[in-house]
């Protein structure tokens, strides 16, 4: 791709020196080249700025679409001007319950935070307002609890500090009047509600919930099948909901079963695709930094640069070290065998979901890994005008099913990152490209249509909420210099949904304090309970309640130690705060 910003002669001479240098036509270019190619591609601030009026644009022609045509269902059909009521449908339920279910506005929550980037404020603070006033979580539903936690919990979440008006650097342009943290009871509600999926630390969480009495009764399509990376993918949302509300539950919740997850790893620091959640044994041991595993990886950089705890930061850099020893192979990533440590089969196939890891390479300080590896993900783009789902790399081709292009943000997101990173402007003329790809291919009298497939190009009449809250995000941010998330860039990390998370003091220690023993003898029987299992200890032998609440104070007193020991270990680390990965230990 870094001759398609040059013309005339300069192109000329740069192809003869790729056939110089003995490149063949294909997919990946070698990495030198940036170094002549760095002058030359350039864009025009005017031209920079046609750009972002283009994506703006585009997000309000998919939200006007949305908000005329389906609000307050969940998503749009960009095609026939209809709605659907998604959220039911989310992680792929066999039977979804929809039991009368009419949305909860989905995609307006899950966009919130775009539009306060795009500097809507009056938008913004109307979106925050209804919300606020007209959405329930009591309903009779059965919802995937990574997709809700994501999507609903993280969008309540970012949505909330920034119409706080003092929580979110750079961002007091978009504060909401006269609000009172209605979004933050909101999301409260809703984490409760998802707390139900979860049975102690010995156990993992179950990929379904029912939202209104989720320990009653169990999804009533409840699978025993859960992947690496719906138990890997909470910590965020669920420890800043801890920090925010001050209620230690949500991120115990998401640190045990992130820890457990760890545990089940193997030798090699691999972590497969899906466990069994019943035994907790592995029922597909494929590794991959794709489907199934990939917001694993970038859960456990992005809260440790949120939360400081060091116990996270060693699991992603033994974990990270794992995938470039065992799953690299060039600029791509293969798949492997989780138990044995090496790629499965010659062939490499690429999954879109690894279009993410460039831009975690770049918040780890590795460039030029993750300046190859884009290359090599963008000449798929290159190629079909969209990315593919699944491409065998080896052999050239497409996937025989899983061909489609769902909207997805993940190489938007790499190549924001890596123009944020080095200014080289080659990203922007990159980001264009998709921009035009995306108007060309995807786009309807509505909004912007999924791609069936990328050998037809075909449409399919569906719009995912995260086209807004994601890939529109990113290609805006991209052309935008002003927006706060620019301006302000070094105090932010985005959620695996794009929401933002402050790199604040108040999120950076180790958690609230365990209750006084004063303070335990107004507990009640459950909250007593849920203490003792927050320290992993067992409670089905205490019959009286008196007998529980003197396990509650042993449970106390473990969790102030391991709270001590996190201190001391933070002390303890180099004062430099860590992100590039160093040698894992054998």
């Amino acid at each position: 791709f870094f001759l398609d910003c040059v013309q005339g002669p300069a192109r000329c001479a740069l192809s003869r020196l790729a056939a110089l240098l003995g490149m063949r036509a294909g997919p990946v270019l070698v990495l030198t080249l940036s170094l002549f190619v760095r002058e030359i591609c350039t864009m025009a601030p005017a031209e920079r700025e046609q750009m972002r009026q283009t994506v703006e644009e585009m997000f309000y022609h998919a939200f006007d679409g949305y908000m005329e045509r389906a609000f307050p269902h969940d998503e749009l059909r960009p095609i026939s001007g209809g709605y659907t009521d998604a959220l039911v449908e989310l992680g792929a339920p066999a039977q979804p319950t929809r039991r009368g279910y009419s949305g909860v506005a989905l995609t307006l929550i899950d966009s919130l935070d775009t539009l306060a980037v795009i500097g809507n404020a009056s938008e913004f603070a109307r979106g925050v307002r209804w919300v606020s006033e007209n959405v329930d979580f009591d309903i009779d539903i059965d919802v995937s609890v990574f997709e809700t936690t994501i999507r609903l919990l993280g969008g309540l979440l970012s949505a909330h500090m920034l119409a706080n008006g003092t929580m979110v650097d750079g961002a007091s342009h978009v504060r909401v009047a006269g609000y009172g943290g209605e979004l933050l009871v909101l999301a409260r509600d809703l984490g409760e509600r998802l707390l139900g999926a979860f049975d102690g630390c010995e156990a993992l969480p179950r990929a379904f919930v029912n939202l209104r009495d989720a320990k009653a009764k169990q999804a009533s399509h409840q699978r025993l099948e859960q992947c690496s990376a719906g138990v890997g993918t909470l910590l965020l949302e669920f420890g800043v909901l801890s920090r925010l509300t001050g209620d230690p539950s949500f991120e115990h919740a998401a640190l045990c079963a992130l820890r457990l997850l760890w545990s089940k790893r193997s030798k090699f620091d691999l972590l497969g695709n899906t466990l069994d959640v019943r035994t907790g044994h592995w029922r597909n041991p494929t590794a991959t930094i794709g489907a199934g595993v990939d917001s694993f990886y970038e859960y456990s950089l992005k809260a440790y640069l949120v939360f400081g705890k060091p116990e996270l930061y060693a699991m992603w850099n033994a974990s990270a070290s794992a995938v470039e020893q065992h799953l690299r192979v060039g600029p791509w990533y293969g798949e492997a065998d989780m138990h044995k440590g090496h790629r499965r089969a010659e062939r490499v196939e690429f999954d879109a979901l690894q279009a993410f890891w460039p831009a975690l390479q770049v918040l780890a300080g590795e460039l030029r890994p993750a300046a190859a590896t884009f290359e090599a993900f963008h000449s798929l783009w290159r190629k079909f005008n969209a990315l593919p789902e699944r491409f065998d790399v080896d052999r050239g081709k497409l996937h025989d099913t899983l061909a489609y292009y769902p909207l997805r943000p993940e190489l938007a997101e790499s190549c924001y990152a890596l123009y944020h990173a080095t200014r080289d402007a080659r990203y922007l003329q990159i980001g264009a490209e998709m921009v035009t790809s995306l108007n060309s291919a995807a786009r309807t009298f509505f909004g912007f249509a999924a791609i069936k497939s990328v050998r037809s190009m075909a449409l399919e009449d569906q719009m995912p909420s995260f086209f807004l809250a994601e890939t529109l995000k990113y290609l805006y941010l991209l052309f935008d210099e002003a927006s706060f998330a620019n301006t302000h860039a070094e105090s932010y990390v985005f959620t695996t949904e794009g929401h933002l998370i402050p790199l604040s003091t108040a999120f950076h220690g180790p958690g609230p304090a365990p209750p006084t023993d004063e303070q335990l003898s107004a507990y009640g029987v459950l909250q007593l309970r849920e203490l003792i299992a927050r320290a992993s200890l067992p409670h089905g032998d205490c019959i009286e309640k008196g007998q529980l609440r003197e396990r509650a104070r042993l449970a106390a007193r473990r969790l102030e130690a391991e709270r001590r020991s996190e201190v001391e270990a933070r002390q303890a680390q180099d004062p430099r705060k860590l992100v590039c990965r160093t040698p894992a230990s054998s």
